[in-house]
This record gives C-alpha cells, sequence and structure tokens, in this order.
C-alpha cells in the first residue's frame, strides 16, 4: 500500500485491519518515519503507526535503510513491513540492491513447513476383475427390468 507523503495521518482503515484477529503481512511505503525501524526522526504517521505494535503487529523491518533520497542526502526505512504474531515467526525480511530506484527492493520470504499430501493415482486393475460375478449381476439385472417393465 502507498500513502503519499503531503496526506495526513495513517487512514482509519488501516488502524482498523491492524486489529483485525487474521494472519496477516501488510507492505508498503506508508511515508512514516521512527527510529524503532531505522529512520533518524519520529513524524506523527510514523508514531501511529508504531502504536500498530500494541495491535499485535510486528515490524519485519531490521532497521535496513529502504529509501535513498538524493536531494537530502540521506536514508530512511519508509517501506514497512508487519506481520501478525502468528505469522511472523515464519518471516525473513531483506532489502535488496539498487534497482535505479530511489526505492530499494524489499523481499519478505515465508518459510512456513507445509504438510504435503500425496495423492495417488487411481486406475482398474483388470486381471483382478471377477468377471463370472459381473455377468451374473449383469443378467439378474437384465431380468428384474424386464419384470419391472412388465407390469
Amino acid at each position: 500500500m502507498y500513502h503519499p507523503p503531503n496526506q495526513g495521518c495513517l487512514p482509519d482503515s488501516f488502524l482498523d485491519l491492524a486489529t483485525a484477529n487474521v494472519s496477516s503481512i501488510f507492505i508498503g511505503d506508508l511515508n512514516a518515519k521512527h527510529t524503532s525501524w531505522g529512520c533518524s526522526v519520529n513524524n506523527s504517521r510514523g508514531c501511529d503507526l508504531n502504536a500498530a505494535d500494541d495491535r499485535a503487529l510486528i515490524f519485519l523491518n531490521d532497521g535496513s535503510p529502504t529509501h535513498n533520497s538524493f536531494s537530502y542526502n540521506t536514508a530512511e526505512a519508509l517501506d514497512i513491513a508487519l506481520a501478525s504474531a502468528d505469522v511472523f515467526p515464519f518471516c525473513r525480511w531483506s532489502v535488496l540492491g539498487n534497482i535505479g530506484s530511489d526505492h530499494l527492493p524489499i523481499k519478505i520470504e515465508l518459510k512456513k513447513p507445509w504438510k504435503s499430501i500425496l495423492t495417488r493415482e487411481m486406475f482398474w486393475n483388470f486381471d483382478k476383475a471377477d468377471w463370472l460375478l459381473l455377468n451374473l449381476q449383469k443378467k439378474t439385472l437384465r431380468h428384474s427390468r424386464f419384470l419391472i417393465n412388465s407390469t
């Protein structure tokens, strides 16, 4: 998600999502600054977002800068990632190399063990069929159909 720097506080809808009790990962350029995730200063949006930690969301950021301002010659962590407490242990955050933008790409790996369910391909083994019984049942069905139709 993106929240431009010229807009005010974070929308209530985002903060409401933060209180929802669902497995979640939130990622975005929120232009929120706070020293707890690697910025040099705090802004009001950063303080609001830092309160998300009280809402059972945990920051994945490790303090690495994600934005380089060439105008101000600063490096800040403006791209934020948060995870719900049940997902957090399986997440690994990393900042990738410069690709020519003022924002560095981030990568979040989700390494959760999954049980794989193996399915077997079903097939008929015609060598094991009881052909005599099948023919007998066929004759019985034909005979019973004849009896039903003749009444």
